[in-house]
Parts: C-alpha cells; sequence; structure tokens
C-alpha cells in the first residue's frame, strides 16, 4: 500500500528539502506533515523507549532547551515567543527524526535527488536572471538569491555539491560530478563568497581525510594536492596585488592641493570640498567639481538621471566622481569626454573605480573590502559597507557580553539590548543598519551567558565526537555550519535554523552507517 505512515515520513522530509532554497512555507509544511505523521501513527510506547534509551537525542534537545530556560529573564515576551517558534525544529526534528526507523539507502538517495534538483532549477533560474534573459539589470548580486538570503544560499549549493561527490546520489555516470561542478561554477558566478569560502573548506578536509576513498588513483590525489596548494598561492598572490594596487596612487598633472579660484577651459567656477577627505587612488574626490558640466554631460551620455525628482544627486553622481578621481581626471566636461561607452556603462552598473572595469570579480570584491575598511577608519561610520558593519556588530555583541556575563540577556531581549547598546555608544550606524551580532557565537553568549552558551556547545558539539555512522559527513557538516556562525547569525531565521535541525539530526538519527557502501 502506498499511503502508509513511511512514506508520509519521506515526503515531508522532501518537503522540506524542496523548501530549504525556495520558500519558508514549504520548509513549514514539510514540518507539519512529519509532526502530523508522528502522532498519528501512535505507537508512542516505543518511541517512548527509544527516548529514553538514546541519551544523544537529550543532548542534542539542550540547545532548544537553554532558550525555554532564557524565558525566566527575558523582559520582550513577544519576541521571546517569536523567536521560540523559529526555534521549534530543534525539539521537533530529534524527536521525530530519532524515534523513527532509519533511512534506507534507497530513500536517503531520492531524498538528495529531490534536494539537489531543487537547487538546479533554483541555479538556472538565477542563470537566466544572470545573463538578463528577464530585461533585469543586476546591480547588486545578492538580487540572484531568487527566494532566500544569499548566505542561505550559498550553504545550501556548498553542502549540496559535497554531497553529490561523497555519496553520488545520481546514477547516471559522469552526473554527479557534473552537477557539483556546476554548483560551485554558481558560487562563483553569483559571488556567493561564503558559501564559496566553506565549499573550498569542505573539499578540503575531505581529501585530507578520506583521499583514498574520494580519489583511488595515487596520481589523481596528487593533481588535487597540487591544484589545492596552487590555489592557497594564487590566492594568496592576487591579495597581495590588490592591496599594491589600492594604495597605489596616480600621478597627476595637476595640483591637487592648490584650491584657489580655477577655472574649466568652458568658464565654469570648479567647486572644491577641501574639509572633504574621500579619496581614490590618492585623488580626492571633491575637489576640482564642475558640477553643472559634469550633470550636463552626464545626463546626455546616460538613461539614468544624474539628480532625482528633489533635485539632490542621486548615487550615480558620487559613483561617478569616484571614478573619474581614479583616473586623476577633474571632474569638467573636458575630462568626462575621455571616458568611452563602455565606462559610462561600467559606471551604471556600479563601477565606482577604473580599477573594477579590469579585473576579475574576487579581486574586485577584495578591493571594495579595502575600500570599505578605509572609509571605516577614516569616518568611524560602517554604514552600507559589509566588512566593516560586522565589525561594528561584533563590538556592540561584545559590549553587552561583558554586561551581562554569567546569564545573558535572556531569549527575547537580544533585540533590544544592541538598540540600548547603539544609543548609550552613539553609534554612526543609520538605523536600518544597526541590526544584531552577524555572528551566531556572540549571539547565543549574549543571550544566555557563559553557562548557556557551554551548554548549547556542549549540545552541539558532543555528538560529534561520539558518532561512529557516517562521521564524516557529520563532521563535514559541522565544519559548514561552524564556519558560517562566524559571519552570520545562521540559526536565527526559518531558513537557517531548519538547514542546522534537518541535516544535523538527520545525519545523527536518522541515517544508517552508508559511507563505506558508497565510496566504492
Amino acid at each position: 500500500m502506498w499511503l502508509n505512515y513511511r512514506h508520509f515520513y519521506l515526503l515531508g522530509l522532501a518537503t522540506i528539502l524542496c523548501g530549504l532554497g525556495w520558500s519558508n512555507v514549504l520548509m513549514s509544511i514539510g514540518q507539519l506533515i512529519i509532526i502530523g505523521n508522528w502522532i498519528i501513527e501512535f505507537d508512542f510506547k516505543r518511541k517512548l523507549k527509544a527516548l529514553q534509551k538514546n541519551k544523544i537525542i537529550w543532548i542534542v534537545l539542550l540547545l532548544f532547551f537553554v532558550h525555554i530556560i532564557g524565558l525566566f529573564w527575558t523582559e520582550d515576551f513577544k519576541y521571546a515567543l517569536k523567536d521560540i517558534n523559529i526555534k521549534l525544529p530543534l525539539l521537533a526534528f530529534p524527536i521525530v527524526i530519532g524515534t523513527a526507523n532509519r533511512l534506507k539507502l534507497k530513500e536517503w538517495k531520492l531524498l538528495l535527488r529531490v534536494y539537489v534538483l531543487t537547487l538546479l532549477i533554483l541555479t538556472l533560474a538565477s542563470m537566466w536572471k544572470y545573463i538578463s534573459l528577464w530585461g533585469d539589470v543586476i546591480h547588486d548580486k545578492r538580487e540572484l538569491s531568487i527566494y532566500i538570503s544569499h548566505i542561505r544560499y550559498g550553504l545550501n549549493l556548498a553542502f549540496a555539491a559535497i554531497l553529490l561527490v561523497w555519496y553520488k546520489p545520481i546514477s547516471f555516470k559522469g552526473t554527479n560530478l557534473l552537477l557539483s561542478s556546476w554548483f560551485f561554477a554558481c558560487l562563483v558566478l553569483l559571488e556567493l563568497y561564503t558559501g564559496l569560502f566553506i565549499f573550498i573548506a569542505l573539499i578540503t578536509v575531505l581529501l585530507v581525510m578520506e583521499r583514498k576513498r574520494v580519489v583511488k588513483n595515487r596520481t589523481a590525489r596528487n593533481v588535487l594536492y597540487l591544484f589545492l596548494f596552487v590555489t592557497v598561492v594564487f590566492v594568496g598572490y592576487e591579495t597581495v596585488q590588490v592591496y599594491n594596487n589600492f594604495h597605489k596612487e596616480v600621478v597627476l598633472d595637476y595640483d591637487q592641493e592648490n584650491l584657489t579660484a580655477s577655472k574649466t577651459v568652458n568658464g565654469e567656477q570648479y567647486g572644491h570640498e577641501g574639509y572633504d577627505t574621500r579619496k581614490e587612488n590618492g585623488v580626492f574626490t571633491r575637489r576640482f567639481v564642475a558640477r553643472s558640466e559634469i550633470e550636463r554631460e552626464w545626463n546626455k551620455a546616460s538613461s539614468v538621471s544624474f539628480k532625482n525628482e528633489n533635485g539632490i544627486d542621486n548615487p550615480i553622481a558620487q559613483r561617478l566622481y569616484r571614478y573619474m578621481s581614479s583616473k586623476g581626471l577633474k571632474k569638467d566636461s573636458l575630462a568626462f569626454s575621455t571616458l568611452t561607452k563602455e565606462e559610462i556603462t561600467a559606471i551604471e552598473n556600479g563601477a565606482a573605480n577604473v580599477y573594477y572595469v579590469h579585473h576579475n570579480r574576487l579581486q574586485n570584491r577584495l578591493h571594495k573590502t579595502l575600500y570599505e575598511l578605509q572609509e571605516y577608519k577614516r569616518t568611524g561610520n560602517a554604514s552600507g559597507y559589509s566588512l566593516a558593519m560586522r565589525l561594528e556588530y561584533w563590538k556592540t555583541a561584545t559590549r553587552i557580553i561583558k554586561k551581562n556575563f554569567i546569564w545573558g540577556v535572556g531569549t527575547g531581549d537580544i533585540k533590544t539590548a544592541f538598540a540600548e547598546e547603539y544609543e548609550i555608544t552613539n553609534s554612526k550606524l543609520n538605523l536600518e543598519y544597526r541590526k544584531r551580532a552577524h555572528n551566531q557565537y556572540l549571539t547565543l553568549f549574549a543571550c544566555f551567558g557563559v553557562v548557556g552558551f557551554f551548554i548549547i556547545l556542549f549540545s552541539m558539539y558532543y555528538p560529534t565526537l561520539t558518532h561512529n555512522r557516517n562521521p564524516m559527513l557529520l563532521l563535514l557538516f559541522v565544519v559548514l555550519v561552524s564556519l558560517s556562525f562566524l559571519t552570520e547569525d545562521t540559526i536565527e531565521t526559518q531558513a537557517g535554523i531548519t538547514l542546522y535541525a534537518l541535516f544535523y539530526n538527520l545525519i545523527i538519527f536518522g541515517l544508517n552507517d552508508y559511507q563505506a557502501k558508497t565510496s566504492r
């Protein structure tokens, strides 16, 4: 009979796996299916015995119970209950998966195919949008994460690529490697750098610890080691090159320190904002600016308006000033006439320095990061700068931890604690950027203090040390999660907590020992 409890369990898991990269609604529906199926299946005597017998389930549940205990000293119960609701998979998955019969190999591979197929469809949609077949112009690659955050998107692609290598769920020869390579390419092209970095870390762990199983041919293994070595050397070399280029100053044919009255060849008086110390390649961006000439010439050359309807400069104006300064040009009509159509298009698409036109995405990302850190150091304002804002978040979280070291602020008061700390320190962050830690370890420490934090670490990592079924897969997943925790509040969103809770509990409680079988 097809309609049975086992098939509903698999249907629920498959629905959650579809939702991981696509839809919070599907994740919720999948959870309702497996929980409802667990209840109507009854058989509570056997399930209770399984819970009593397996102490690891209770250790895993500690992560959820700490959040419950944290309610006792929280004040914002509305936020706390919202957080508890998001964290319900931490309660449901260990109990449901931990008391269910372990998955057969063919069932696990079927679920992996569902997961991979969903991500394949999403990546094809992202690439479709990337090459503008929908008629859209993409200014920020995060727009290509169509349904979930780009961070979670990258984590899913990285883990799926590893699963394809490790389990080979698709029987057609070469398909698993092809799909894994495709997901890796998407991480690069869509600039999902967190996922890309984690994937490289995972594949390195896999090759170092399971090299004979993953690659049986000794020559092929040596080639892979050489590839990893060359990759590390190349990234290091490129980083040094970008750093040197960033600090290289352009040679000028005029004295930018001389702010005495001067005019353009067309007679407009140059404007100088001598107090503004912003620079590109050593050139001040707000000196020698013939505003009227630049606005007129830009509006002739581009469909992107220089000013908005209120007469205020659009972001394109500052970008243009930065770009022309990076070439050592004054900001006037004569200098503007030297810009090519390709450069105008590049500026429209976000290029604020001539460097970005002639270098690859990774080099540009490193260059932009250096610029962000320079501006953060110069102004003390991290607003809008990804890494700089994280530094500000981490500083704020650290101050909260020092004030609430033993017990933390409680389950529901973390948002309030951050808001108050920003006010106390007169943070220069704009209101829309005043967010939480973007570091899961700091968030957990701030919420539950040193006591709760170490209970949570025990809950998360002790099973890794004692687990003897598929230990390599568990290690890979724990590495993925642990690295993501460094720059994101991974388990504070539905997509993140579901990814963590589902795979963590499936690997520990849901799978048989497939490692030897699948690596032959």
